[in-house]
C-alpha cells in the first residue's frame, strides 16, 4: 500500500478536499468521485487516507466530505449536495440505513454509481457494500469475552445508534453467539436484524439460556456516537451495578468514552472494556488494562477499495455486492506485533 499523498490541495477552509494527482504524471482526471464519511475521528481519517491514495494511483478527481462529528442531518446534507453534483460515482459511510435513501436514489437516478463503505443502506441501488462483516465481528467479540470471564458474569453494553446496520449487527452476532443462537457465516448480506432493546427493563433484556448461561447482559443502552455520553453512560452502569465486570461497546467513540469512565474511576481491577475500532490512545488504556480487547477493522482498505470498486463500477463492471475487509481482535497479547501495528496505523504516519 502506498504512503498517503503529502500534497493534498485544500480547496475549502472545511472538510472539503479535491485530489487531482500529486505524482509527476501529466494524466488529468477524467471521473469525479464524491465521499461522504461519518466523521473526523482517527478511524475516518484511515478511510480518508485510503481513498485518497486510491484515487492518486488511478487519477480520479476525489471530493471527501464528512461533518465533524457523528451527525445525521449534517451528513444527508452533504449527501444531498453530492448527488445535485452528478459525480460519476458516490461513496457514503452510513450512519443511518434508512434516512438516507432518497438522496441516494435522486443521485442513482442521475446515472451516479451508488457504493457503500464501513456500513450499509437499505437501498436496494446501491452496487456494492466494503465493509467489515460486523455480525461475524460481534460473534468474535463474545467468544473472547467469555473466556475472558471465565463464561460467568454480568455485562452490560453500550451501542452508538438503535438505527445504524453496524450498531445491529454487532449486537446481534454478540447476543446470539452468547445465548447460543449464532449460526450465520457473514458471508451475505442476509444478516439477522433485531430491535436493540435500548435502556429496556431487565425482563426484557435478551438472556443468555443457551451458549454461556452464566453470562447475563444486564442492561443496554445509546451511547448515541458520543464519546461524553457514552462516558456518562458506562459510569452510571458501574454505579448502578455492583456485579458488572464487563462493557461491550459497539464503536469507536463509545469505547473511547468507555475507557475513559473506568480510567476515572480507577475501576480497571473490576470492570473491564471490550469494544470496537482502535483509536489513537488505545495503547495506553490496553497496556493499563482498561481495554481488555478491542476489534481492529481495516478502514484504509475500506477506503482504497470502496475507489477501485467505484471506478469498475461507474463503467458498467459487475463486481461482488458485498465486500468483507475483515476484522482482527487486538489484546494485550499481541497489539505490539508487527502485522498488528501494521493494521492499525497502514499509512505509516
Amino acid at each position: 500500500m502506498r504512503k498517503l499523498c503529502k500534497a493534498l490541495a485544500v480547496l475549502t477552509a472545511g472538510a472539503l478536499l479535491t485530489l487531482t494527482g500529486c505524482s509527476s504524471s501529466q494524466t488529468m482526471p477524467t471521473k469525479t468521485f464524491y465521499v461522504i464519511g461519518k466523521s473526523e475521528d482517527y478511524f475516518a481519517e484511515m478511510i480518508k487516507a485510503g481513498v485518497l491514495d486510491a484515487g492518486e494511483e488511478m487519477h480520479i478527481n476525489i471530493i471527501y466530505r464528512a461533518p465533524e462529528s457523528e451527525q445525521l442531518g449534517a451528513q444527508l446534507r452533504l449527501v444531498q449536495e453530492a448527488a445535485e453534483n452528478h459525480p460519476d460515482a458516490l461513496i457514503v459511510a452510513p450512519l443511518d440505513k434508512d434516512a438516507l435513501n432518497d438522496a441516494l436514489a435522486q443521485a442513482h437516478d442521475a446515472g451516479t454509481a451508488i457504493l457503500t463503505i464501513d456500513s450499509d443502506v437499505s437501498y436496494a441501488g446501491r452496487l456494492s457494500c466494503i465493509s467489515t462483516q460486523n455480525y461475524s465481528a460481534g460473534a468474535i467479540a463474545a467468544r473472547y469475552v467469555a473466556e475472558l470471564l471465565n463464561a460467568a458474569g454480568d455485562i452490560a453494553i453500550i451501542t452508538h445508534s438503535s438505527t445504524a446496520q453496524t450498531a445491529q449487527e454487532r449486537c446481534s452476532g454478540f447476543m446470539d453467539e452468547l445465548s447460543g443462537k449464532a449460526g450465520h457465516d457473514g458471508s451475505d448480506s442476509s444478516i439477522p436484524q433485531f430491535q436493540i432493546p435500548i435502556n429496556a427493563p431487565e425482563s426484557e433484556q435478551i438472556g443468555t439460556t443457551g451458549g454461556f448461561p452464566g453470562i447475563r447482559i444486564v442492561e443496554t443502552k445509546n451511547g448515541e456516537g458520543n464519546i461524553q455520553h457514552s462516558c456518562e453512560l458506562a459510569k452510571q452502569l458501574i454505579s448502578e451495578n455492583p456485579n458488572l465486570r464487563l462493557i461491550y461497546t459497539t464503536n469507536q467513540l463509545g469505547t473511547i468514552g468507555a475507557c475513559q469512565a473506568v480510567s476515572d474511576l480507577g475501576a480497571a481491577d473490576r470492570v473491564k472494556i471490550v469494544g470496537f475500532d482502535y483509536f489513537d490512545g488505545a495503547d495506553a488504556y490496553i497496556e493499563s488494562g482498561v481495554l481488555a480487547g478491542v476489534m481492529a477493522q481495516n478502514p484504509y482498505n475500506m477506503g482504497y477499495l470502496s475507489v477501485r470498486y467505484a471506478n469498475r463500477l461507474s463503467t458498467g463492471n459487475a463486481m461482488d455486492k458485498v465486500v468483507n475487509t475483515g476484522a482482527t481482535l487486538v489484546t494485550k497479547e499481541n497489539f505490539n506485533d508487527e502485522d498488528i501495528r501494521f493494521l492499525i496505523n497502514p499509512t505509516g504516519l
